[in-house]
This record gives C-alpha cells, sequence and structure tokens, in this order.
C-alpha cells in the first residue's frame, strides 16, 4: 500500500509528537522519587486511568486479530469486550478497595500480604516471563507487521526497531506517569481512528440494520459449548479465570488504577474503561463483518480485512489519522508492558530479594535499567518471531493469557473472599496448578476422556484448571492452619469495600455518584447484549460437516481441514474443522444434505461455498425443487459509492469467481487462489424435521471439478 505524502507525515509526525509530549510530561514533575517513577507520583485522574486502562490493552491484536475474527465469526468476538462488565464489576467493588487503602504498589506484593513471599516471587517471575517473551515480543512483532502492510520499505526488524526505541525513550525516562499521560492522547487517537473507519464502512454498507438483514449469523452472540473457537463458556464461564486475573491481578492493567490521585478516581477510571468497552465492537467487531458483506471475493485472510478498508474508503489524510491510531493502539501497549514489567522486577524481585535496603535513588535508576534489558528481550524475541512469518501472534497471546490465568485468579479471588484460605494451600495451588491440572486438563481429560472430547477448546480448558485450582485450595485449606484475624486486616473483603474511602466521604455525590455511573454501564452493556441476541435469535448457523449427507455413487466426500489449504497460501476462511470437499466424477453427480428443522415454518436458506479454480459449477435443488442461487456482487459507482448488488441465477460458477475481480471497480484484490462465497437460496415453507440440499454437479470436467461447502444458515421468518 502506497501512501501519499500527507499521509506519512501525519503518521511519522505522530511518533515524533507522542514523545515528546510524554517526555516533557515527566520532566514537568516536580516528584523524582521511585514510587512517583512506578506509580506516577499518584496523580492520575480518573480520564487518565480510564484512557490508559483501555489503551494499554488494545493493539494490532484488536485491529488486525479480532476484526479477522469478526470477518469469520461475527458479533460473538464481542463478548471479549462485552463480558469485561463482569470483571470490571468485580475490580471496582471487591480488589480495588483493598490495593488501593493498602497502599499496594504491586499485584505480587499483594498476594505477599495475603498468603506469603513465595507466593509472591512465583508469581512475579510467572508475570515477567509471560509478559516480555509471549506478549512483548508478540506486540512488537505483530505491530511491525502491520507498519509493513503500509510501508512495504520498512522491513520487519526496522520496524521492530522504531516501534521498540519510540515506546521505550518515554516510559524508560519518565515512567508511568509518561506512560498515563501519552495513553490519553492514544486513546484518543486509537477510538478517533477506529471510528473513522467503521463510520465509512457503514456507509458504504448501508447501514447496521442492512447488516443484520443480509447477515443474520454474524450476530448471532452465543455459539454451542462446543464451537471451536468461541464457545459460550469460553466468554461467560471464562471470564472468572482469565477475567479476574487479566482485569484484577495483572500488573500492567492494575498499575494504571494504583497511580490513581484517588480511589474514587481509581474506581471511576474503571467505569470509564467499563464504557469504552461498550463502544469497541464497533470498532473491532462491526468493520470485520463489513468487510465480509462488500468483499468477499476481494480477501482471501480474515487479518487483511482491516487495513484493506482503510485502503479501499478513506481520503488522504484520514489513512495517516487512522494509521496513527494504530500506532496508538501498539505503542501504548509496549508502553504498559514495559513500564509494568520493570515495577515487578524492581519491586518484587530486586528490592525484596537482593537489596531489601537499597536507596530510593537506586530503586529509580534500577527501574530504568530494567525497563531498558525488558525491552532489549522483548525485540529479540520479535525478531526470533520474525523469522517464522506463519506464526499466529494473536493466537499465542490468548493462549499464553488462557493458561497463565486459572492457578493464580484462584488464589486472588479465594484468598480476597475466604479468610480460611492458607498460605501453604495457596503455595500449593500455584505450583501445582501449573504443573499438574494444566498439563492433565490439556493432554488427558480433554483429548482421552469422550464425554469432555466435544469440547477441547482452550477456552474450556482454562475453566477446567480454574475449578481444578479453587477446589484444591479450599480443600487444603480446611486441613492447614490460616492466618490470624490481625494478620488477614485489610485484605479480606468486607462489606466497608462498597462505600468510598474515608477521607472522600461527600465529595462524590450526584452525578460523581460511583455507583449511578458503574449502574449505567452495566445496563448499557446488558441492553447491548440482549438487541444483539434479539437480532438473530431466529437464525442457526450449521458446520457442514456436522449436518449428515448422502452422495451419488461413483463420486468421493471428505472432510478437508482448514491448515490443508493454510499451510499452502494465506487462507483461514472456513470455520469449524474444515469444509465438506466434494468430487464428483461425471456431471449429474450429486451430494444432499439433511439439514436440521427444530420448528415447523418460514426459513431463509443460505450457505458458505468455496470458490477458486479447481472448484466448478453446480445447481442446488430443496427438497427435490431447482431453484435459483442468489449471489452479492459488490459495484462501484462513479462517485465512489460501494453498494452490493444481488445477481440471480441457476448456476453458481465456483471456478471463475476469481477471474472477474476487478471487473466491478473494486481495485487492488488481495485475494489468494481461494476465497469463500455466501450464496442464498430463497425463503421456503419447511414443515418436515429436515430440508434436503442438494448440490448438483455441471459440465465436469476430467480434472479441476471440486464443490465445498463450509456452512447452512437458516433464518426463520416471522409469519
Amino acid at each position: 500500500m502506497n501512501l501519499g505524502i500527507l499521509d506519512t507525515v501525519i503518521f511519522f509526525g505522530y511518533f515524533i509528537g507522542v514523545v515528546i509530549f510524554a517526555i516533557t510530561i515527566a520532566a514537568r514533575s516536580k516528584t523524582k522519587s521511585s514510587s512517583d517513577y512506578f506509580l506516577a507520583s499518584k496523580k492520575l485522574p480518573w480520564y487518565a486511568v480510564g484512557a490508559s486502562f483501555v489503551a494499554s490493552n488494545i493493539s494490532t491484536e484488536h485491529f488486525i486479530g479480532m476484526v479477522g475474527w469478526g470477518y469469520l465469526y461475527g458479533m460473538a468476538v464481542a463478548s471479549w469486550e462485552w463480558g469485561n462488565v463482569a470483571t470490571f464489576t468485580i475490580l471496582i467493588w471487591i480488589f480495588l478497595p483493598f490495593y488501593m487503602r493498602g497502599n499496594v504498589s504491586t499485584m505480587p506484593e499483594f498476594l505477599e500480604k495475603r498468603f506469603n513471599k513465595l507466593c509472591r516471587y512465583m508469581y512475579a517471575f510467572v508475570m515477567i516471563v509471560g509478559l516480555v517473551i509471549a506478549m512483548l515480543g508478540g506486540v512488537l512483532f505483530a505491530g511491525a507487521k502491520a507498519i509493513n502492510v503500509f510501508f512495504p520499505e520498512i522491513d520487519m526488524w526496522m520496524g521492530i526497531i522504531i516501534l521498540a526505541v519510540a515506546a521505550g525513550t518515554y516510559t524508560i525516562y519518565g515512567g508511568l506517569l509518561s506512560a498515563g499521560w501519552a495513553d490519553l492522547l492514544q486513546y484518543c487517537l486509537l477510538m478517533a481512528g477506529g471510528i473513522i473507519v467503521s463510520i465509512f464502512g457503514l456507509y458504504h454498507a448501508d447501514g447496521l440494520g442492512q447488516l443484520i438483514s443480509e447477515l443474520p449469523e454474524k450476530f448471532i452472540i452465543f455459539y454451542p459449548a462446543k464451537h471451536e473457537m468461541i464457545p459460550w463458556t469460553g466468554p461467560v464461564l471464562g471470564l472468572f479465570s482469565v477475567g479476574i486475573w487479566y482485569n484484577c491481578a495483572n500488573q500492567f492493567m492494575v498499575q494504571r488504577c494504583l497511580g490513581a490521585r484517588s480511589e474514587w478516581d481509581a474506581r471511576m477510571g474503571v467505569v470509564m474503561a467499563g464504557f469504552s468497552k461498550a463502544t469497541l465492537p464497533f470498532i473491532v467487531v462491526v468493520p470485520g463483518i463489513i468487510a465480509f458483506y462488500l468483499f468477499q471475493s476481494q480477501i482471501s485472510d480474515g487479518d487483511q480485512a482491516w487495513p484493506f478498508m482503510v485502503k479501499q474508503f478513506l481520503p488522504a489524510g484520514l489513512v495517516g489519522l487512522v494509521l496513527a491510531g494504530l500506532a496508538s493502539a501498539i505503542m501504548s501497549t509496549l508502553s504498559a508492558i514495559t513500564n509494568s514489567s520493570a515495577t515487578i522486577f524492581t519491586l518484587d524481585l530486586y528490592k525484596s530479594i537482593l537489596r531489601p535496603h537499597a536507596s530510593d535513588k537506586e530503586l529509580h535508576l534500577t527501574g530504568r535499567i530494567s525497563g531498558v534489558v525488558v525491552l532489549l528481550v522483548g525485540v529479540a524475541v520479535a525478531l526470533i518471531l520474525s523469522a517464522f512469518p506463519g506464526i499466529t501472534v494473536f493466537r499465542l497471546i490468548q493462549t499464553v493469557f488462557f493458561y497463565i490465568a486459572p492457578p493464580i485468579s484462584a488464589c486472588f479471588i479465594v484468598g480476597i473472599l475466604w479468610k480460611r484460605a492458607t498460605s501453604i494451600a495457596a503455595t500449593l495451588t500455584t505450583i501445582i496448578g501449573f504443573l499438574v491440572f494444566l498439563p492433565t486438563t490439556v493432554f488427558v481429560l480433554f483429548p482421552k476422556v469422550p464425554l469432555l472430547q466435544p469440547y477441547d477448546n482452550f477456552m474450556n480448558h482454562t475453566l477446567i484448571v480454574f475449578v481444578m485450582s479453587a477446589v484444591f485450595l479450599v480443600v487444603v485449606s480446611l486441613f492447614t492452619k490460616p492466618k490470624s484475624a490481625e494478620q488477614l486486616k485489610g485484605v479480606i473483603w468486607t462489606t466497608s469495600a462498597l462505600g468510598v474511602a474515608e477521607g472522600e466521604k461527600g465529595r462524590h455525590r450526584g452525578f460523581k455518584s460511583l455507583g449511578l455511573w458503574w449502574f449505567l454501564m452495566v445496563v448499557t452493556i446488558a441492553g447491548l447484549y440482549v438487541f444483539t441476541y434479539l437480532k438473530s435469535s431466529g437464525t442457526d448457523w450449521l458446520e457442514a460437516e456436522d449436518v449428515a449427507y448422502t452422495t451419488t455413487e461413483n463420486a468421493t466426500v471428505r472432510v478437508q481441514p482448514r491448515s490443508e489449504l493454510a499451510n499452502k497460501e494465506k487462507f483461514n476462511l472456513w470455520t469449524g474443522s474444515g469444509q465438506v470437499l466434494f468430487t464428483p466424477t461425471v456431471s449429474g453427480d450429486k451430494i444432499t444434505f439433511k439439514v436440521p428443522i427444530g420448528k415447523k415454518g418460514n426459513y431463509k436458506i443460505d450457505a458458505l461455498v468455496t470458490a477458486g479454480a479447481d472448484y466448478g459449477k453446480f445447481t442446488v435443488k430443496i427438497n427435490n425443487a431447482e431453484i435459483l442461487i442468489t449471489r452479492s456482487i459488490t459495484e462501484v459507482s462513479s462517485n465512489g459509492k460501494y453498494s452490493v448488488v444481488k445477481k440471480e441465477s441457476r448456476f453458481f460458477d465456483a471456478k471463475n469467481i476469481l477471474c472477474h475481480n476487478g471487473d466491478n471497480g473494486v481495485t487492488d484484490s488481495i485475494a489468494d487462489a481461494h476465497v469463500v462465497q455466501r450464496i442464498s437460496f430463497g425463503v421456503f415453507e419447511l414443515n418436515e424435521e429436515t430440508a434436503s440440499i442438494s448440490f448438483i454437479a455441471e459440465d465436469v470436467e476430467d480434472v479441476n471439478f471440486l464443490i465445498g461447502v463450509d456452512q447452512f444458515m437458516l433464518t426463520r421468518k416471522k409469519e
């Protein structure tokens, strides 16, 4: 993608501007202690806390990876954002009061206060390794990869160095104060950039209502527990492990709150983050649905959807602004990881183990040196990842999070709510959780227990490990000696956490009421869940490989796994275990699916099929009646407006879909050898328990004739 001079100036001007801004903030600060460095002098107002909380979390994982998942799975991905309402509530009303009133500086420190030093050291080590290797290296690599899409002349290694130097300069110099205020600026940029792309996309797609009407299956919010990537058990039940760890016990998130100027500011900052999370699916999920609606035949990889839309829709100047928003998301995350890793090393390992009597100046210097080392290790990891271009960084990061979380979450939530939990139990839970429960769940229980095999998903793994860890912690605690009431003072939850701190009473009533804004946040997100669910409640999404089928005698059929094409080209568009691949031998050969019908009524039937040069022409019969096949084609008018036009035909010619890319005015197709196409069959009154859908081969040649079916979508129409 070749950018104009204006966009290039805006993009690189952002890098220079944000570094100067953040360093200036730190230089003007009058306080220079280690506490000021690690906790921003406890001067961050609620809006800076909330902005930093969101900006630290949002990265290329969202603008590239989550948009790509939105392209494939639709609004079910929104639970990654909306599901935070539960853990934000736990953070606001359970954890933050104790962190703030107890003057906690790190999450491992809290574990020492509640349990013992060994728990502190183990968690500190796990956090540093997980953050630096899995996340810092992954974000640097993914960020450089995203920059390379827009600036091909910037090699991967150059992009990694640019991002590391830019984020590291102000973070290492100014600590959390620089990072927090820089995040406020970057929050505004990344939200503005995301909103701009969504607005342009919805304009060309004729609005959200049109998307819901045309693609109801993309607005399914909860998939079955057996879903291969997003089972409802993951976002709903997994929040008790991953969510509690990530939002309530994760240094690189909670540190923003610890730097707040008051307890009210810390808690209200999380409320602000909650409202931002309510908005984020419209920025990082809906664009994926828009890209699917408009550009099915131009895209072979969902992760390319967001950059492709930026190129197609935005005029000069706005492209640079949007890319600055993307860079903001990357930089804020890098800054948060660097700062929090240096904080944990300095306060939890260096001071606690190596230099208990270290001076304030020494700790300040150690924080800066460790920040440099952390960043250098992250760069090394990113350079190693760049040598393996096929690696899926977003899945890697998510998997690491889901596997780190369960034992730690169990110790935090049980430890703060139950005074009987003991230090010995927490220590054993942490060790056995990682060394026994996790590998047993992943390699034994799910693969070998028939009852669990259909649910073999890393999200469901997390839930089981969390339950095992929590139960183990409770059982061992019952047989070991707890701490005294005096030792537990200030680290066990009581109803006092529901109120404001002693020094803040009477200052935040009425319009400033924390309870009022928390309630509005919960109602807003609950309303979005209900709205989305109602819009898709009449639609069933069926994987073709899960539907019974028969074929004519001499034809062959098999389930083709996703990896078979993904290993050969940039293709990641099938869901489920793959597609049903039918190979006819003569014209007239057919494959017939028996699609289950839950209730008598009128149904709109659609399917997702594969197109490419090795696929052929077919007709379709439903309940033995030949029907017209409707395919949507995107066209561009003379004034640059994209619109979807429906074309009806007796045949669907999968071989020639890619041949005609560009004929409709949509330029710069980035499709590889294969794409998927959504085709519609019309509305049918269905009485029987199953509907018969037959794909019949036409004009079969000796070679290169396949029919691939990935999904069926049935939408019940109102009487």
